[in-house]
């Protein structure tokens, strides 16, 4: 990776800046007054962990992975993409009639889980994925301000662990493809929240934003507290199922929001740097949870019923890889692993070294051809089975 020239650095922490200030959106931090990057005074409780969170510069401060990717996105990722809608009409019409049965056939309660994800706080709705008594215990920690770190890293659209190359913003306007609630309306419902606008109906479709978001967000919460590592995994892959619920995407768009997804996070969690940010929210959660729980966070969870089994678990993410979407091309080709991959499955396999790690995710991928797999020298994302290898013994 080529380092950040000085004025690069520059230009990104000016935007920083005018992030950090700017005002948060209601729905993207409903627990917490303000901006989630400078969060208000904890509740304090004797006896119990006392919050800190990170200093301003912390936050302001530019890193080498705020613009990661080639040349700040991540485009080369997921440049199959027009190949796909040029020459493969097969899968356009199975990614549309995928759309419409998930769409069509989605009860009350699965919309009403969707548009939470869509319109609240991702870290607060995908924290069931701890099961219920854990996710209790931290929607009230972070009302109650005591968990500033976690918060400043991942809470809201203003959340430190995103940044430029993460938004899918550029990509989304590379590609242009309107979403299927637009192109079709006569076959998909477009589920809203009574009174919310109505930003789809002029932004691109592809790739998933908040497929991508809850992917890198759910990879840094696995790594957090590792014990729950599938079922975070899972739940971040139900985001983006819950994207084709409302409409709003394709299964194409949420299969490369996944894939940019991951890389964002594994160039977040291989810069030294904001790795030590990562640490230290962790260690602030686990104490948090533990002195709430008065006990482990496994053992706190252990009278649950959980989001998902570990079995569960990895079976819902495996489907939710293609989607069952048509094959494009050989399904025997070995795998070259991405070389920073390997640091997305460091807090399940933190004993392995990055050979060992690259070997365990090879073991776990996909079969080859499915629609957005680049099996060039760069590697292939669309076939990275993380909750498989988060499980599999090395």
């Amino acid at each position: 990776m080529k380092p950040l020239q000085s004025t690069t650095v520059m230009a990104a922490a000016l935007a920083l800046i005018v992030l950090a200030w700017a005002p948060a959106p209601a729905a993207a931090q409903p627990a917490v007054d303000g901006n989630p990057l400078f969060p208000p005074a904890a509740v304090q409780y004797r006896g119990a962990p006392v919050p800190g969170a990170f200093p301003p510069e912390a936050m302001l401060s530019g890193y080498r992975s705020d613009l990661s990717g080639d040349g700040g996105d991540y485009h080369r990722i997921i440049d199959q993409f027009p190949l796909l809608r040029a020459n493969a009409p097969q899968v356009m019409r199975a990614n549309m009639e995928t759309v419409r049965g998930i769409n069509n056939a989605a009860g009350a309660t699965t919309v009403e889980r969707a548009l939470a994800d869509d319109h609240d706080d991702l870290l607060l709705t995908m924290s069931d994925a701890w099961g219920p008594t854990l996710s209790e215990h931290f929607r009230r920690a972070v009302g109650q301000g005591r968990l500033p770190k976690t918060t400043q890293l991942l809470s809201g659209s203003l959340a430190r662990a995103g940044g430029p190359a993460s938004s899918t913003f550029t990509e989304k306007y590379l590609y242009n493809q309107d979403r299927p609630f637009v192109v079709h309306p006569a076959a998909v419902v477009r589920h809203h929240r009574e009174g919310a606008g109505d930003e789809y109906s002029t932004s691109p479709s592809f790739p998933s934003g908040h497929t991508s978001q809850a992917t890198w967000k759910s990879i840094l919460l696995a790594t957090m507290l590792p014990e729950f590592g599938p079922q975070m995994l899972a739940r971040g892959s139900e985001v983006g199922y819950n994207r084709i619920v409302l409409g709003v995407h394709y299964p194409l768009d949420v299969i490369g929001g996944r894939m940019t997804g991951m890389a964002a996070a594994a160039d977040r969690l291989g810069d030294p740097r904001f790795r030590t940010l990562i640490d230290a929210a962790a260690t602030e959660l686990r104490a948090e949870l533990e002195w709430r729980c008065g006990t482990t966070v496994a053992d706190c969870a252990a009278t649950d019923t959980p989001y998902l089994s570990d079995e569960r678990a990895v079976a819902v993410y495996g489907g939710r890889m293609d989607y069952g979407l048509p094959k494009v091309g050989p399904t025997d080709l070995g795998i070259i692993v991405p070389d920073t991959a390997q640091i997305l499955i460091s807090g399940a396999h933190p004993q392995l070294g990055p050979e060992q790690r690259a070997e365990l995710l090879g073991r776990t991928a996909a079969s080859s051809g499915s629609p957005l797999d680049r099996p060039g020298a760069d590697g292939s994302w669309q076939r990275l089975n993380l909750a498989a290898a988060w499980t599999e013994l090395p």
